[in-house]
């Protein structure tokens, strides 16, 4: 069910200066928030032809990937006709390697709907010239793009991608070394953060920016202070995600825990 943030749940958050073009919706539980952000996805997917798409990782779009699977892996006039474009990845693992997000992806999501692996284009993790494999994704963009629609999480820091704080709103393709904080965030995955590697290739601020549609997923109370800052503080590289205050289009999907809702 579709459920707009109206203006009294606004001031409850103290968010009184967002730019009116975010649409905020909030879910009551983590089935309404999987099945808002699926209904959302499929709702665009449908407006479009030939529709070039980025998805995150992690545990906050699992939901939605499971709700598009569960419900909608029939509409194989959706999922033949989408392009998917990698949105980040780590540098120097193998192609057989459980850590590579493309990997991860394919299980959780694309190979369950059925997106041909025709269709999909991806960062080559082991590329023996990592700047010339962000220069190959950056040429296919430019050929191929803009996005149709990036459905991206937060990061606890404010990234965006593998955006880190700092990185220029017009940034594009390009490889990047990891925050700590970010390293420390993922380690959580594998156990260890001495299995996270330390440089990634990443979609830049400025090829995110020019995406039509955009979806901000956002799930927990750990994201609430950022949460906080993306929508009411000062735009500002400080806090990558802000860029979304000045884009078109956008929607951000969040629970009560990150709103910080009882």
């Amino acid at each position: 069910m579709k459920r707009n943030v109206a203006p009294d749940f606004l001031a409850k958050t103290g968010v009184k200066h967002m730019q009116e073009k975010i649409d905020l919706r909030s879910a009551e539980n983590g089935e309404e928030f999987a099945n808002l952000a699926a209904a959302l996805f499929i709702e665009k997917l449908e407006a479009l032809d030939n529709p070039l798409v980025v998805l995150p990782t992690g545990a906050t779009p699992l939901g939605m990937y499971h709700a598009l699977a569960t419900h909608h892996a029939h509409r194989r006039d959706l999922w033949e006709k989408m392009r998917f474009l990698a949105l980040d990845e780590y540098l120097g693992l193998r192609r057989d390697d459980p850590r590579l997000f493309y990997g991860w992806l394919r299980r959780e999501f694309l190979d369950r709907v059925g997106v041909p692996e025709s269709r999909c284009t991806a960062f080559q993790s082991d590329a023996a010239d990592p700047r010339a494999e962000a220069e190959r994704i950056k040429t296919w963009l430019q050929q191929n793009g803009p996005i149709d629609i990036a459905v991206l999480g937060l990061g606890t820091n404010g990234h965006i991608a593998f955006n880190e704080p700092g990185s220029a709103f017009d940034s594009t393709v390009r490889t990047v070394s990891l925050t700590m904080e970010s390293r420390k965030a993922n380690a959580a995955y594998w156990g260890d953060i001495a299995l996270v590697p330390e440089t990634a290739l990443t979609l830049g601020l400025g090829d995110l920016g020019r995406a039509r549609h955009s979806i901000l997923l956002v799930s927990g109370a750990h994201k609430t202070a950022i949460l906080d800052r993306v929508l009411k503080g000062p735009v500002t590289t400080d806090v990558p995600a802000t860029y979304l205050r000045d884009r078109a289009n956008v929607t951000v999907i969040a629970d009560k825990a990150a709103l910080g809702l009882r």
